[in-house]
């Protein structure tokens, strides 16, 4: 199973330099190429907290989370629930490693459905976390 995470997620806008990678994802994921692709929760929380730290109103961050859920659903992208298992866990991350709370939130969730996070970002390998760059998924 694979799990996306909130840099995924800021690909679905046109604008962001992620974009053609993700969507070439979703359409392999679509073509049955990528099996059990899946998003979570926790990344749309850090979706939100970013855009509201940067000042965006609370109308415009409910409508950009709802293009996202949207978009995902058109290629049949199921959502995984946030536990209190993955909280409990997030705590024991953030108490042996040096990492962002939304970070060990997302290697939280995947530790806990044993998934392979897609990511660009090189510090979830630190965290020995299974992850797979945008580039190496599409690659197969």
């Amino acid at each position: 199973m694979y799990i996306v995470e909130t840099e995924f997620l800021f690909g679905l806008r046109k604008g962001d330099r992620w974009h053609n990678q993700v969507m070439k994802i979703l359409e392999l994921f679509k073509m049955g190429r990528i099996e059990m692709l899946q998003s979570c929760a926790s990344a749309f929380l850090e979706v939100a907290t970013v855009l509201q730290a940067d000042g965006v109103p609370a109308e415009h961050i409910e409508e950009t989370l709802f293009l996202m859920k949207h978009k995902l659903a058109e290629f049949n992208v199921k959502e995984v629930e946030l536990s209190s298992d993955d909280i409990i866990r997030l705590y024991e991350l953030l108490r042996k490693y040096n990492v962002t709370y939304f970070d060990a939130m997302q290697v939280a969730v995947a530790l806990g459905r044993n998934a392979v996070l897609v990511t660009n970002d090189k510090t979830f390998r630190m965290l020995g976390i299974k992850a797979v760059s945008f580039k190496e998924l599409i690659k197969g």
